[in-house]
Order: C-alpha cells, then structure tokens, then sequence
C-alpha cells in the first residue's frame, strides 16, 4: 500500500492540554484548497480507533485536509479493502504550508458508517473541555453550529464534499500517477477521453442509424425530413458526447488507466514506424485513407502531450514537436 520513496508529511495532532501524538502519512495530493494523504496500517500497527470502530493493521485510511476549514475527512477502509465509513474529525484550521501538519482537536467528530446512520460524536467530551476551561464557550458553540450542519448534510447524502468521495481507495495509484507525472498524467486523461467519446460515438451513431433505417428511408440518399433528421440526430448526440467525455462524466473517463499509460515515446516511435511505410510506398492508396486517420490522431495525442508537458512541467516537449513536424510532413505527402 505505502509507495516507498514518495513525498511524506508529519501529522503533529494535539489533544488538549498536552496529548500529542505524531504520524507519517504518504502525500498523495498537495493541491491549495485540499491535500490528500495516505495512512497505511502495517502488519504490527496498532488498533486505531476511527469514530466507533477500530482500523485493524493492514487496514488504509485516506486523510482530506481543506485548507482554512476546521474539519479534516477520513474515508477509513478494513484490510481487505472495504469500505467501512467516513469520519468528520473537527480541529482548529491548520497551516499547510510546511511538510509538518500541526492540528489542534476540538472534539467533536461525525461517523458516517457505510450504510449506516451518521451520528454526532464526543459532545460529552466538549461540554468537560467547556469546564475545565480548555476551550471558550463562544468557539464551543462555534463548533457545535459546524457539527450540526455536518450531520444534517450527512443524514440527507450531501456529506462528505464530492472531492471526497470521487477519491476512494482505487484512485491512489492515479493520485501518485498525477504527483509524480503531472504532465504525462494529463496528457493520458485527455487522450483516454478522446478515446471513449470515440467509442461512445461509434455506439450512438450505429444505435441511431439502425433505428431510422427500420423506421424511415433516412439512410437513402436525398433530402427527406427522415434522412435531415437522422443527420441532425448524429451531429446533436456526438456533440454531447464530445462535451461529457472531455468533462470527464462519462465511464471510464474520471481518470487514466496507470497501467495502461501512453507515453510520448510511444507515440513517437508509432510516428516513425508508420512514417517510413509511407516513404517506402508513397503511391499505395489502398491504406492512404486509414494513414490520414491514423496520422490525424497521433498528431491530436502529440499536441495533447505538448501542450501538457509545457503546461505542467514548464519545458520545452522536444519530443512531442518532433513527433507533431513528422505527422506534418507525412500528411503534405498523402494528401
């Protein structure tokens, strides 16, 4: 589960008055609103209590940290990677900005189990800190006011926010893919989307026609309102499905396949490999038509990765515009 190697952050966590206790998480996401860290439970790890359960060794939870908001989320999962609930713990606003976290407790937590009723936690535990003046009444009913409308949005499906639970235990090797390759993990995104709204418009195009061609003349050629309405048909669903895929709403578009990750290498040595079949036979026409298809998309995918690399890694994609002057040249001699 941890990824040795990658980028650690120091959880400094302080229970008043002078119960602290420290940990090392994996930080998966460092983004400025939310970070997202990793806390795996090893073989000999202790019991860690979460809300009304105990995380077993082996278990895993995700930690989501918002910055200026006095709450942190954890999406807590057992060994075998079930999910057990989410877990609302409410702290003073912590810094961010350094690779040690320091956050201060102030008591109250929300259990969601999965599939159970949320439930407001620790109120005990406040009113005594209320009393032993560990903490003032007005940030007490501050905190209460804040717990109140967790559980309220929780009890209805609208807790924890979308960030939280778009990211479960399946998307930490997308999340290290996006850390450590920001470039190449976009330019896959974008790629894969462009993939699928062509699978996807291949599905509607082919489900469209076969229902007009039953119904209608649509597909006999002329001007009839059956065949303008089967164009019109296509053009609004591609549309759609163009708009969907890129936005990411689609299946199989919220994030790349790390697995399965194209790279620019890729991509460029396809470019030469298809690039020297079009010297060799400059004249062919049989597969003319497919090498423009063929030479139109790596051209697309190369510019994705050129854009991304210059976007994300602020350099230059000598590769990628390498790869974007063949397709060039190729295409001037099949067309």
């Amino acid at each position: 589960m941890y990824s040795p190697g990658s980028p650690t952050v120091e959880i400094v966590y302080t229970r008043l008055p002078s119960d602290v206790e420290r940990y090392s998480q994996e930080l998966l996401h460092d983004g400025p609103d939310c970070k997202i860290s990793l806390m795996a439970r090893g073989p000999d790890s202790p019991l860690l209590r979460i809300g009304e359960i105990e995380v077993e060794p082996g278990g895993a939870i995700l930690w989501f940290v918002f910055a200026g908001r006095p709450y942190e989320v954890a999406s807590v999962y057992d060994p075998a990677g079930e999910h057990l609930g989410y877990y609302t713990n409410f702290v003073q606003p912590p810094a961010l900005h350094t690779d040690c976290w320091r956050l201060t407790d102030l008591y109250l937590d929300v259990w969601q189990p999965a599939g159970g009723t949320p439930r407001l936690l620790d109120e005990d535990e406040l009113d005594e800190a209320v009393r032993k003046g560990l903490l003032e009444e007005e940030a007490a009913t501050h905190i209460r006011t804040e717990a109140e409308a967790v559980l309220r949005a929780a009890t209805i499906g609208r807790w924890p926010p979308v960030l939280v639970r778009r990211n479960d235990l399946d998307s930490v090797p997308a999340l290290r893919f996006r850390r450590d390759a920001p470039a190449t993990f976009f330019a896959n995104l974008v790629i894969g989307r462009f993939i699928a709204f062509g699978i996807y418009a291949f599905g509607a195009v082919s489900l469209i026609s076969l229902a007009f061609a039953a119904l209608s003349d649509a597909l006999v050629p002329g001007g009839s309102p059956a065949r303008i309405g089967w164009l019109a048909a296509i053009t609004v669903s591609t549309a759609l499905l163009l708009i969907l895929a890129l936005a990411g709403r689609l299946p199989a578009t919220r994030r790349p396949r790390v697995e399965e990750a194209v790279t620019e290498r890729i991509l460029f040595i396809g470019t030469l490999v298809a690039g020297v079949a079009v010297l060799l036979y400059p004249d062919s026409r049989l597969w003319r038509g497919a090498l423009v298809g063929v030479y139109g998309v790596l051209a697309l995918f190369l510019a994705v990765f050129a854009a991304s690399r210059a976007r994300y890694e602020h350099r230059f994609p000598a590769l990628a515009i390498t790869g974007l002057l063949v397709c060039a040249a190729v295409l001037l001699i099949l067309l």
